[in-house]
Parts: C-alpha cells; structure tokens; sequence
C-alpha cells in the first residue's frame, strides 16, 4: 500500500501551504531545482529534521535581513548554465551568449563565496572548476554585460582575421576607385552604394560602362555596379579570407567547449550546491523576519505549542497596522477549542497544521517554543474548498462525510486531523455524535487530533483537553452608518484571542446574538431571538 498523501487539496489551502511555498522560494533556477528534488522529512528521520532546522537557525543568526537579500540578489543575477552544460556533454560548441551565460555565472559563484566564507553551514560556492572557467574565458569579457572570441584565444584565429582585413581593404580599395569612377561619369558627388538610382530625366548619355541595370521603373533605374576582373578576384578571395576566419572560430569555440566539457563534473556539483545555498538563504530569511525558531522533533505522540503564529494571517494583520495574538496548545490524542464566533478558534487549528507542516519541511516553526512528532499525513476536516470542487453534486454535510471516509480510510499513528466545526450543518445531536465518535476513533488509531466546535460537553464525552478563547470583553456599542471594515475592527479591539486551558466542560457562551446586532441584523429579529434563548434556559 502506498503512503498517503501528506496534504490534500483542501488541507493545503487550510493551513497555507501555498503561502509558505511563496514565502521561501528560491530566486535563480538552481534553487528551484534544488526544491523540485527535496522531500518532507518522514517518521525515523527526527535527526535529521532537527538538525536542518537548527542550521537554517544558525543562518538566519549569522546574517542579518540585508546581507540575506545581498546574497539572493546575487544568486537572482545568475544565469542558467545548464543549456550550456548540457551542449558540450554532447559535443557541441558554445556561441557567444553561452560562453557570457558561463562567464557570469564564474563571477557569480565567486562573489558569493566571499560572501559566505565565514558561514560553515552551507557549501562552497567555487572551487577550482569555477576558478577555471572564468580564467578560460576572461579574455572575451566586454565590459560586464557581453563577451566577444577575441584574437588572443587562438593564434591561428588571430593570423585569420589579419589575413581577413587584408582581403578586405584591397576589395575596398578596388572598389572605391570603381565607384568614384561611375560617380564622375554620372555626375553625382555623393558615393555610389552597393545599388543606387539614377533618374531617367537626369541623363544625358546613356549608362557608363561598369553599370549594370538591376531593375527599370517608368521614372528611374535601379544601378548597381558591375565588378570589373580584377575587383571580383578580390572579392573572392575576401570571401575566402571570410570563411577561413569562421572555420577558425569555430575551431576555437569546439576546443574550449572541450575545455569545459572537462570541468563539467565540478560544475554541476557547483550548481547543486548553489542551490543548496539559494534554498538555505531564502528559508533563513523567512526564519528571521518572522522570529522562527526550531521544534523539538520527537518520536513521541502529542504536540505542544507556545505562542505559535499563523504567518498568512500574521503578515496580513501587520501589513494593516493590526497585530497577532499568538495560541498555546498541549496535548496528546485528542483536543478541542471552543469560543465565541471570530474568536480564532480556527486560526489556532491553522496554526498548528502549520507548525506542523514547517516541521515537517526541516524548518523553524513560528512559536515561542513548540514539540510534536513528524506527522505521514495532515487532514483538514470541515467544510471548505474541496466540495466546491464537485460542483454541487453533495450536500455540506455529504463532503464532509467523504472527507472524513477518507482521512479514516488511510489514518495511522501520528496523523494530524485538524477538524473545525465539523458536521455543523446537521443537527446538534448528531454533530455531537459524530464529533466525539470521531475524537475516540482518532486517538485509539494514535492520530493527533483537535477540534474546534461550539457543541457544549464534546471534551467530557471524549475525555479530551478543552482549549477555550478567552473571548469578548463586552460588545462595542453600535454606531449608525458605521462600515461592516469599521465594525469588525472595533469587534476585534474588543475579543480576547487568547487560548487556555479549561479545567471542566464549561457551557460556552457564543455572543451570537451581540454580534448579529452589532452588524446590523434586524433588532425585532434579534430581540425575538432572544427571547427564545431565555425560554429555552428556564
């Protein structure tokens, strides 16, 4: 049986897969390949987990934000050699773009080490290959931005461009003179051209001698000049001069796509270790800007989290001005959340599928401090994304029942189920039901699971951790023509986000009915509602 797949679909988007993939992507193409090869770390492999968090760590430590991005813009200038590579492998030679894509690359890969020559945890950038290629291929910089075959790469090269000039200023010559003659004999005091024009109502005579028709039209001929003998012996042996010098480039461009043929081997070891080096740069930027640091990685159940983050929501919140309120969670099998409505019930599932998933990776995490094991698979068990994907054909409740179908059919110890308000489209009685079936199940399969849900006496049926949102300190006072923007915000300075534990099973107090008034749902309605809930109490 094959392992199951570690994120789904609708579990990637839950937790921000795809915005921690943007979030530490590599700038050249050694980097993205170095990330198309790598794997998530998996059970038995917590050494080797931790110990690439901790140098990720100690990178992120030993430079600071604007040396990391003076070394990705440097890995961003480098330019792909593996065309190139990939000729001479198979014997062919290099025109003048390739051999500057090669030399750029030498002075990329220098720079770089010079750059990082007091970082022990990443590779050499260079080496004896780099230092070669750049050395074989120095005489043709131009400036920083072009590269030409000049005379010096090949004695034979140089005494066939000589042999060149030659030819081509005595055909020159040559034709100067016949062209000066043809101007006087036409009158014209401007330079004759290769084919030029001559007026039918500007001659007096007919054509000179040397002049050849090209094309007549009612009003001019087309001229061009007709060589005389000895003009067309000198053409030709320009031409010949002409192609001598191409068989001599050529030549040239074979023998040093021979020469790098020969530092192939170090140079893709070189590419691979920039990409090594572009891959540990861009996740130890990631680490410092957002102050990861490195889980424990056990092969022991449950997970603890202190003051963990939800990264996509925190760079939204701080590009608003607003700010994260961090979660701490402990446990092991089975756990739940419970809270009022917008009290980050599920941004604290998010945030330790998250944790988990940069755990899993070998990176920092984004808390305080935080230990779990290395999860095969994480399930996002809710309603979400993926039923929209079967175009209407199942209820809520349906996708839900096929996602949990799925996740069971496959689930083994450690598993991570993340479950938020499941089933909450049927009846309470059997959401209940089905929740704390699904919590006993989870933890006797020893999988990891935490639930969010506002069912009272979920934590006690399935004797599992209650995790409660502190919740509103008091419901802001509605004013008229406020913005639904003005009220969230002014909603949010009221809520308490922060988690704890809660020693019995509690009866949750959602403020449901506060919050549908303070966004502008009718008051008869609200105020009939309430009546009801008071009815229902007694």
């Amino acid at each position: 049986m094959n392992a199951p797949e570690f994120l789904d679909r609708a579990s990637a988007l839950a937790i921000g897969e795809e915005w921690l993939a943007a979030a530490i992507a590599p700038c050249s193409p050694y980097g993205a390949r170095d990330v198309q090869i790598r794997r998530r770390f998996l059970a038995g492999e917590e050494r080797q987990a931790n110990a690439q968090a901790a140098r990720i760590a100690r990178i992120a430590e030993r430079f600071d934000l604007d040396a990391m991005e003076a070394v990705r813009a440097t890995l961003a200038r480098l330019p792909d050699i593996a065309p190139a590579l990939a000729r001479v492998a198979v014997g062919d030679s290099l025109d003048d773009a390739q051999a500057l894509a090669l030399l750029r690359f030498a002075d990329g890969a220098i720079e770089l080490q010079r750059r990082l020559a007091e970082c022990r945890d990443l590779p050499d950038s260079a080496g004896e290959s780099v230092d070669r290629l750049r050395a074989l291929f120095e005489r043709g910089r131009v400036g920083s931005h072009a590269f030409y075959l000049h005379d010096s790469f090949d004695d034979a090269l140089r005494a066939e461009r000589e042999r060149f000039e030659e030819a081509r200023a005595r055909f020159e010559s040559a034709r100067g003179r016949l062209e000066r003659t043809v101007a006087e004999s036409l009158g014209r005091a401007a330079r004759v051209d290769e084919e030029f024009i001559v007026m039918r109502d500007a001659l007096v005579a007919p054509l000179p001698a040397g002049v050849r028709v090209v094309r007549e039209a009612p009003t001019y001929l087309l001229c061009e000049i007709d060589l005389d003998e000895e003009t067309r012996a000198l053409l030709e042996r320009r031409e010949d001069a002409a192609r001598g010098v191409a068989l001599a480039e050529e030549r040239v461009r074979a023998s040093l796509a021979q020469r790098v043929s020969k530092l192939r081997d170090g140079l893709v070891r070189t590419a691979m270790h920039l990409g090594e080096i572009d891959a540990a740069i861009a996740a130890a930027l990631w680490t410092r800007r957002f102050a990861c640091r490195p889980a424990e990685i056990s092969s022991e159940s449950g997970i603890e989290v202190v003051e963990g983050r939800w990264l996509p929501l925190q760079e939204r919140l701080e590009r608003g001005g607003g700010a994260f309120v961090p979660s701490s969670l402990s446990w092991s099998g089975a756990a739940i959340v419970t809270g009022p409505n917008m009290g980050g019930k599920s941004v604290a599932l998010r945030t330790v599928g998250f944790i988990a998933l940069c755990a899993s990776m070998g990176l920092p995490v984004p808390a305080q401090r935080a230990r779990l094991a290395l999860p095969p698979m994480i399930r996002w068990l809710g309603i979400g994304p993926e039923e929209e994907s079967r175009g209407g054909l199942l209820s809520s409740f349906a996708g839900e029942a096929v996602r949990l179908r799925d996740a069971f059919t496959i689930l083994s110890p450690r598993a991570l189920l993340l479950v938020d308000e499941f089933a909450r489209t049927t009846t309470p009685r059997e959401s209940f039901a089905i929740l704390v079936a699904s919590l006993h199940a989870a933890r006797e399969r020893g999988a990891e699971i935490l639930a969010a849900t506002h069912l009272a006496g979920v934590a006690v049926a399935a004797g599992a951790r209650h995790f409660a949102v502190r919740g509103l300190r008091g419901i802001p006072a509605r004013k008229p023509g406020a913005d639904i923007e003005r009220l969230l915000v002014a909603l949010a300075d009221c809520m308490d986000y922060r988690i704890e534990e809660v020693a019995e099973d509690r009866r949750e107090s959602s403020d449901a009915l506060a919050l549908a008034s303070l966004l502008g749902v009718d008051e008869e309605i609200v105020a009939r509602a309430r009546a009801i809930v008071k009815t229902l109490a007694e």
